[in-house]
């Protein structure tokens, strides 16, 4: 059995099929917030992971600007036990080698399983073995650790994956697309926000440059990301907060205000919805989300949403008209008839050629969508939403 070891990583972890969307994303939020920086290539884990070398000012800007991760994770220790015993002694002879600020003398904690089901236990047996190590590991270091589950100070997730077990602390202390912006009652089956930040990334957003529209925008996620990014805003509404602000040693990098990393960018966004309690709701967001001076919001069928009056409004921003991007994430036939739907989808489609020179980004789980739309998509990604099988298509409208 070779010896545990104790490694130094910082893990983005996301939507399978996204490693390349996050390491782009990461590029360009490294380049702007850390001066002199050279990002190395990293280390692809699975379809949906990425390793860096760990810093705790990388780890900073991840934690506070990277919006297509659901987890950005300090990778701490792993293991290639295959039993809970030889689990424990890993961890617990790891621990003993700590030497990392995260760990001090009173400090709390919580231990939450992740994907654990190549391991021959159960998650919960797990992340009791993983409780007991850290707490036997720090007394022989003459430290107290003790579990509080409802506000610890540190975040650990174990997980397992091609027969090692990485016990890893969760930076954000929740899931990354838990923003703060969007109000209860999003709707049926509502866009994850790392989801519509990865079909901004995808659909090469330039908010600098162009428009973008989403003419079925439901409760204006994509509308509010692609906003926020153009900015390089920080993921996090106030009062929320990523858990690392109470950790050394990224405390200190997240003591300092945060500030949009792109402030200098005026991105133009339409986000138009037919439903009028989704639309109060999209409303709400935008100004939750502190865009509403960047985001415009109309209510309405996307059919009646006339292409002159978007193009007229790019204009007298000093925008190029025969410039922009159409991104939306249609019905896929829960709650329309599949006539009704087929024509929603064509009606989409001619809708969206009226915008010459545009792009029409669309992610759909409807293996129909593609003949009833119209067109050649130039891009073709399977891309899930939650447990349904999709894809994204990019046109050329």
């Amino acid at each position: 059995m070779p010896p545990p070891a104790l490694v130094d990583h910082l893990a983005l972890a996301g939507v399978a099929g996204t490693n390349k969307v996050m390491a782009g994303e990461m590029s360009r939020l490294a380049g702007r917030a850390l001066k002199g920086f050279r990002l190395p290539e990293p280390q692809k884990v699975g379809l949906g992971g990425l390793r860096y070398p760990f810093r705790a000012d990388l780890a900073a800007v991840a934690v506070r600007y990277h919006r297509t991760a659901s987890r950005v994770l300090w990778d701490l220790y792993e293991s290639r036990a295959t039993r809970l015993e030889p689990l424990y002694d890993d961890l617990c002879d790891a621990v003993r080698q700590e030497t990392r600020p995260w760990l001090r003398d009173g400090a709390t904690f919580s231990v939450s399983p992740g994907a654990t089901r190549t391991f021959a236990a159960g998650g919960r047996q797990m992340v009791g073995v993983v409780k007991n190590a850290l707490i036997d590991g720090a007394a022989a270091r003459g430290m107290r650790l003790s579990v509080d589950a409802d506000a610890p100070d540190v975040f650990f997730v174990v997980n397992a994956h091609e027969d090692v077990v990485t016990v890893s602390i969760d930076l954000a202390g929740q899931a990354m697309n838990l923003r703060g912006y969007r109000t209860e009652g999003g709707g049926a089956a509502p866009l994850r926000e790392n989801l519509a930040a990865v079909l901004v990334m995808l659909a090469r957003h330039d908010g600098r440059a162009e428009v973008l529209v989403d003419p079925m925008a439901g409760s204006g996620t994509i509308a509010i990301e692609a906003a926020c990014m153009a900015q390089g805003r920080p993921v996090w509404v106030p009062p929320r907060a990523p858990a690392a602000t109470r950790l050394p040693p990224l405390d200190e990098a997240l003591r300092a205000p945060a500030e949009a990393l792109f402030g200098d960018t005026r991105p133009l966004v339409f986000a138009n919805e037919l439903d009028p309690a989704t639309h109060a709701r999209s409303r709400q967001n935008v100004a939750r989300a502190g865009v509403a001076d960047l985001v415009r919001t109309s209510r309405g069928d996307f059919r009646d949403l006339q292409p002159r009056v978007v193009l007229d409004a790019a204009r007298a921003r000093g925008f190029d008209p025969e410039r922009g991007l159409i991104l939306c994430n249609p019905p896929y036939g829960e709650r329309l008839e599949p006539r009704e739907l087929l024509r929603l989808y064509r009606d989409l489609g001619a809708w969206c050629r009226q915008f010459r020179g545009w792009r029409a980004g669309i992610l759909v789980a409807n293996p129909e969508f593609v003949t009833a739309f119209g067109g050649r998509p130039r891009i073709e990604k399977p891309l899930n939403n939650g447990p349904l099988r999709g894809y994204f298509y990019l046109y050329d409208a």
